[in-house]
């Protein structure tokens, strides 16, 4: 049998069919299993194992054996055959349905019992497998869209007359670039994983001579950018109502570990025209798997106006560069603009890099409620920055969603399936200094998802509960001795995220790393010479640590003389410097 080259044939298979390895299968994650028969073409005889789908592969099994046999199904090409031999003895294998899987250019037939059986093996495999019977199946009718690599048709299906968006990539364009195959592949396993309402929904897969088509469902409302650029601002409630599926379509996918890191309005679809609540994420071409380490297949990307500065400055991060996005595109909804002022391209850039939020053109348009929201979805710091599910319980979100809508995204259990691996923040930090307490619900909401060992959530069922860190603690020790100033602790949340960074252009390989110190702290810096400048220490992206350590550490004349008690201007010093270390 002659078997087409595919475009995922690995230069450096194996000469054997089936791969070997050690793997412990866990029965829940089973997806299908059946005994299916193959006729051996040495002997003639007909031959019964047991097999199964197991996360994205068809594994043999061999009891007591060491090792099982597997073969990757998302790369693999799969086509229906049928087997008739009258002469056969038994009467059972006179006629059987089956299918070939075709894998590095070699293949194995296997068949079932019934014709049946086969079908629900088949509605299984096309989940996982490429097909070949693209153009046998579809209608073609116009292309309604157009990228680098591929085109997007609206497609109907000969079989229901159901219509669908299909994406088409020409191999021709991708054939020498293993990286786009890579890139390729790890859309199409992200797409297959993907099963909600707010993200866009992957069918199945083909190939033929020159395409790759990814069947999608198709959204008939078009881009959100589209609708936005009809009327610019938007009114807070409607800004609510399209963040709230936001939020939950990303608490679902980061549960999945899975990160967009492309959130704007032209990756967002809507499902009927004018409703703009009802959107859909779209586009996984630079979506990945969360890694702890920070190995992405693309570690600098997504675009300028909506891309979180972390990644921009070449550091570690994680799914909270998402939420950054969702706080750009809150911001554009509402002011019409975006967050970064600038008249050129590379003016936006380095606002973005440097985090630096155009606040004043919309805080006399916006309520102080979402104005809190907004600055902490766009926090400089990730690990300041709410989770989808912690967002949604702003109090933004009660004020202008309907009473059952945020009820029933704020609901006590969660329902959600297979979400049990949630991604927790790779970059630790100080306390949230007081930020919870934007937050309403139960008392058991009022502690975040996920804290690091240092924060803990103290209080009862009051509104105002908030975050207290070893910082606070010792910063109320400190408020205790400038009470003749009247300072406030909870009027210091917003005095740490106050930078000033050097005219430095971003480095792809080296780029600074900026640390931030409170007003608190200078007022007692003799470094400094007014008293709101803001220091900056630059760090080398190698380091990781958040430690803040300057070289000089003395207390200005001026608040000695201002001091009647000298002692208490020794301890304000001791407690900065145990502060810094925490």
């Amino acid at each position: 049998m002659q078997v087409m080259v595919s475009f995922f044939d690995d230069a450096k298979f194996s000469k054997s069919f089936w791969e070997k390895a050690d793997i412990l299968i866990e029965e829940q994650k089973i997806d299908f299993q059946s005994v299916l028969f193959e006729k051996s073409k040495k002997t003639g005889f007909w031959t019964s194992k047991n097999y199964i789908i197991y996360e994205s592969k068809l594994v043999k099994l061999r009891p007591n054996k060491k090792n099982i046999h597997h073969v990757d199904l998302s790369t693999s090409r799969i086509e229906r055959i049928k087997y008739k031999n009258d002469q056969e003895v038994d009467a059972l294998n006179k006629k059987k349905y089956g299918f070939r899987i075709i894998h590095n250019k070699k293949f194995r037939e296997l068949y079932s019992r019934s014709k049946e059986l086969n079908q629900q093996i088949w509605d299984f495999l096309k989940k996982y497998c490429l097909q070949l019977t693209f153009k046998e199946e579809y209608i073609i009718e116009r292309m309604i869209g157009k990228g680098n690599f591929a085109k997007v048709y609206l497609c109907t299906k000969k079989l229901d007359k159901q219509q669908y968006a299909v994406k088409a990539f020409e191999k021709s364009k991708m054939m020498n670039n293993e990286t786009d195959k890579k890139a390729l592949i790890k859309e199409m396993s992200i797409l297959r994983k993907l099963n909600y309402k707010g993200l866009i929904r992957m069918y199945e897969v083909f190939e033929d001579d020159t395409h790759i088509f990814l069947v999608q469902e198709y959204l008939q409302g078009g881009e959100l950018y589209q609708q936005i650029k009809k009327n610019q601002k938007q009114s807070e409630q409607t800004v609510a109502m399209i963040l709230a599926t936001l939020l939950d379509s990303l608490d679902y996918l980061h549960k999945k570990n899975i990160l967009h890191r492309d959130l704007k309005p032209e990756n967002m679809l809507l499902r009927k025209k004018g409703v703009l609540e009802d959107v859909v994420i779209a586009d996984f071409g630079l979506a990945d798997f969360y890694d702890p380490l920070g190995n992405y297949m693309f570690q600098r990307c997504g675009t300028p106006g909506f891309v979180a500065p972390e990644v921009l400055q070449d550091k570690h991060y994680d799914s909270k560069v998402d939420i950054f996005s969702v706080g750009c595109l809150m911001f554009l909804l509402i002011a019409g603009k975006s967050p970064f002022k600038g008249s050129t391209y590379d003016e936006v850039v380095m606002r973005n890099y440097h985090c630096k939020i155009d606040y004043a053109s919309i805080e006399k348009i916006i309520s102080c409620s979402g104005l809190q929201l907004l600055k902490l979805l766009l926090h400089p710091r990730p690990s300041q920055r709410p989770s989808p599910r912690d967002a949604l319980r702003h109090e933004w979100f009660m004020i202008n969603l309907e009473q059952q809508r945020y009820s029933e995204l704020n609901k006590q259990e969660e329902t959600i399936n297979d979400t049990k691996e949630t991604i927790k923040s790779s970059i630790t930090d100080a306390g949230s200094c007081g930020f919870m307490k934007n937050f309403i619900g139960p008392s058991y909401l009022d502690k975040p998802e996920f804290m690091t060992p240092q924060q803990t959530c103290i209080g009862g069922k009051k509104k105002d509960n908030h975050l207290f860190t070893p910082q606070i603690a010792m910063m109320q020790q400190i408020q205790e001795q400038f009470n003749e100033e009247q300072m406030s602790i909870r009027n210091l949340d917003d005095d740490f995220t106050d930078m000033i960074f050097d005219d430095e252009s971003p480095q792809s390989h080296k780029l600074p790393q900026y640390q931030l110190v409170g007003k608190l702290k200078q007022a007692v810096d003799s470094n400094n010479s007014s008293y709101y400048a803001s220091p900056i220490i630059k760090k080398t992206p190698e380091s990781l640590t958040k430690d803040i350590n300057p070289k000089v550490m003395t207390i200005k004349e001026k608040i000695y003389e201002q001091q009647t008690q000298p002692k208490i201007a020794s301890k304000i010093k001791n407690n900065l410097k145990n502060l810094e270390q925490l």
